[in-house]
C-alpha cells in the first residue's frame, strides 16, 4: 500500500480546517456521453483550484505546511523546477508564508506562464534546456545556496517532500469521491508527466480498493510518453528526448521514481495523445453540445479528456478497451488539470 490511512486523514484535517479549501466541482457531460455511447462521463474539474487555474496547490500548500511545521525556521527560501502550474502554486504558497521563491523553468515554457510566475513573485531563472535537465540545474543551485527543494519529483533525491506533494493530491480524490455516486466509474483517465498526480491517483486507488476499483488509463503526450514506455518496458524508462508539445507541463522524459511503483502496480493501460486530437478536445470542451457545462481548459488540462475520446471511439485503440474489460455502457471519470492563462 502506497499511502496509509494516517497519511490521508492528516489531509483531509488539514484542508478541512481552511476556510478558503471549497471543493472544485465534478461535472457531468451526458452530451459528450451519448455521442461516445458511453453510461456517463464525469469531469473533476480543476481549472479553478484554491485561486489558481491548476491543481497544483492541493499537494504545494499541504507539503510546505508539513515542511514548515516540522523544520521551522530551518526551511529558508524555496525553488522548485516548473513548466508552470506547479512553479505558480509554490510561489503562490511561498507568498502566503512570506518566503522567496526561487523558479526554474525550460525553455519550451510560454510566455503566459513565465508571466504568471512573475506576477506571484517568484525570482524565475529561465533554462535553455528541457524539463528534466532544468530540475538538475535547480537541484544543483539549491544545494549551493541552502535552499529548501519544493519538488513533485523524487528525481533530486528527497522523497519526503514529493511524498508530501503526492499526498496533498488525494484531496482532490476524495473531492471527487463523494461526488460521484453510489459506485464508483469504471475507469479513471489521469494525465501524467513525471507521474506525481497519476502516481498520486495510483496510491489512493489502491489504499481505497485494494486490487478493485475503478481501472486506471494513464494519458500522456504523444513524444514525451515516459510512462507508457516504463509500463511496456517493466521498469523506468528515461526518454532520448521529448517532442515539442501544446501540453508543455507534461513534456517530462523521465518518470518520478517516488511515482513509479505505484503506476507500476496499479495503472492498466497509457495512452499517448496527440497534439491535434488534444486540440479538438479543448474546442469540444470550449464549446460542449447537448447542454454539456463549458470547460476552458489548457492544454495540458485537456489530456486526460482527450485519451478519455480516444479510447471510447477510436477504433485503433478498441484492443486497449477489449483489454480492460469495459461493461457496453462505461462509466469514465477524467480530470481537467489545468485551466486557461
Amino acid at each position: 500500500m502506497f499511502f496509509t490511512a494516517d497519511e490521508m486523514s492528516d489531509v483531509a484535517r488539514f484542508y478541512a480546517a481552511r476556510d478558503d479549501a471549497a471543493a472544485t466541482p465534478l461535472r457531468r457531460l451526458p452530451g459528450l456521453a451519448a455521442a461516445l455511447r458511453a453510461g456517463e462521463i464525469l469531469i473533476k474539474d480543476e481549472s479553478e483550484r484554491f485561486g489558481l487555474p491548476a491543481f497544483k496547490i492541493a499537494g504545494a500548500r499541504y507539503a510546505v505546511a508539513r515542511l514548515i511545521e516540522e523544520r521551522g525556521t530551518d526551511v529558508g527560501d524555496l525553488a522548485c523546477a516548473t513548466a508552470g502550474n506547479h512553479g505558480r502554486a509554490v510561489a503562490r504558497v511561498a507568498r502566503e508564508h512570506a518566503r522567496p521563491a526561487h523558479v526554474y523553468v525550460p525553455d519550451s515554457t510560454p510566455s503566459a506562464s513565465l508571466a504568471a510566475l512573475q506576477r506571484e513573485g517568484a525570482d524565475v531563472i529561465l533554462c535553455d534546456t528541457g524539463y528534466d535537465a532544468t530540475v538538475e540545474r535547480m537541484a544543483h543551485d539549491a544545494a549551493c545556496n541552502g535552499w529548501t527543494v519544493v519538488s513533485d519529483t523524487a528525481a533530486t533525491g528527497d522523497r519526503e517532500i514529493p511524498r508530501w506533494i503526492m499526498a496533498g493530491y488525494t484531496l482532490i480524490f476524495e473531492e471527487a469521491a463523494a461526488a460521484w455516486g453510489d459506485a464508483p466509474p469504471d475507469v479513471v483517465i489521469a494525465q501524467a508527466g513525471v507521474g506525481s498526480f497519476a502516481g498520486a491517483l495510483a496510491g489512493w486507488l489502491i489504499a481505497r480498493y485494494g486490487g478493485g476499483g475503478p481501472r486506471l488509463v494513464i494519458a500522456e503526450p504523444a513524444g514525451s510518453a515516459c510512462v507508457l514506455a516504463s509500463l511496456n518496458a517493466g521498469h523506468p524508462v528515461t526518454l532520448a528526448e521529448c517532442a515539442p508539445t501544446a501540453m508543455a507541463c507534461l513534456r517530462c522524459g523521465v518518470v518520478s521514481p517516488l511515482a513509479w511503483p505505484p503506476l507500476r502496480d496499479r495503472a492498466d493501460a497509457a495512452i499517448a495523445v496527440d497534439d491535434a486530437a488534444n486540440a479538438a478536445t479543448i474546442d469540444r470542451l470550449a464549446r460542449p453540445a447537448n447542454g454539456d457545462p463549458v470547460i476552458l481548459a489548457g492544454p495540458s488540462g485537456a489530456c486526460g479528456v482527450a485519451a478519455l475520446v480516444a479510447l471510447a471511439h477510436d477504433q485503433e485503440l478498441a484492443a486497449v478497451g477489449r483489454a480492460l474489460a469495459l461493461p457496453r455502457a462505461a462509466r469514465y471519470l477524467a480530470f481537467v488539470t489545468e485551466g486557461r492563462l
